[in-house]
């Protein structure tokens, strides 16, 4: 919690300070949002949840703090569609109940941490033509998840900066690719003619029937060129 909160508190003060330095630049009037393209370093900050399973098995998954960035375009002064991508690595505990080899029962538990990229497609409709609006957004996208539970060995081989050219044996872990889609709303406001803030909250969903939506707030950096 201690390094999301400084991690959240460097990034307000990298967005004040490029705010000020454009500040000075900013001209009252009719905005220049349509036509233009803009660039997000994006944060995402996931609230805990806990699923329950059959036999007692459950999967319990902390708060955490996810990063991102994202590219778009402004189609008009409302409306922005783009590219995104994500990644976060949460902690979590996961209770497995089944049956052994044998036809036993078998109780696993697994303490680590889940590793999630996402790369989709964003967008986003600011409701008013000025540069404090509110907005709702939406995206649509592929999650690609990583328990970090071993799931045997294999062989490959790969560059490492060191050794050079190595091939050898490569642990497995268990995974899978899911459709993500989010919605949101929040406010949106513009320092400059080339700087923007961006806040509000997110509902998130993957397509695995066990799982439900999880809430995360977010707050954004841009830059219009």
């Amino acid at each position: 919690m201690r390094k999301t909160l400084i991690l959240m508190t460097a990034l307000l003060i990298l967005t004040t300070l490029a705010s000020a330095a454009n500040a000075q630049s900013y001209q009252r009037g009719e905005l220049t949002r349509e036509g233009r393209w803009d660039f997000t370093i994006q944060t995402r900050y996931s609230q805990s949840s806990y699923y329950d399973g059959d036999n007692g098995s459950y999967l319990s998954i902390n708060s955490d703090l996810g990063w991102g960035f994202g590219f778009g375009y402004n189609i008009s002064q409302n409306f922005n569609l783009g590219l995104l991508f994500t990644w976060r690595s949460t902690p979590y505990e996961v209770r497995s109940v089944g049956e052994d080899d044998n036809g036993d029962p078998q109780t696993l538990n697994y303490s680590t941490n889940m590793s999630t990229s996402t790369f989709g497609f964003s967008g986003e409709y600011n409701i008013l033509k000025k540069k404090f609006t509110p907005y709702v957004n939406g995206s649509f996208g592929w999650m690609h998840i990583n328990t970090n539970i071993p799931a045997g060995w294999t062989s490959g081989c790969y560059w490492y900066p060191y050794w050079g050219y190595v091939c050898g044996p490569v642990p497995l872990t268990y995974g899978s690719n899911e459709t993500a889609y989010t919605a949101g709303l929040g406010l949106r406001y513009e320092t400059s003619e080339s700087v923007f803030l961006r806040g509000g909250y997110e509902w998130g969903w993957v397509s695995v029937d066990e799982m439900g939506d999880v809430g995360m707030m977010r707050i954004d950096i841009g830059f219009m060129f």
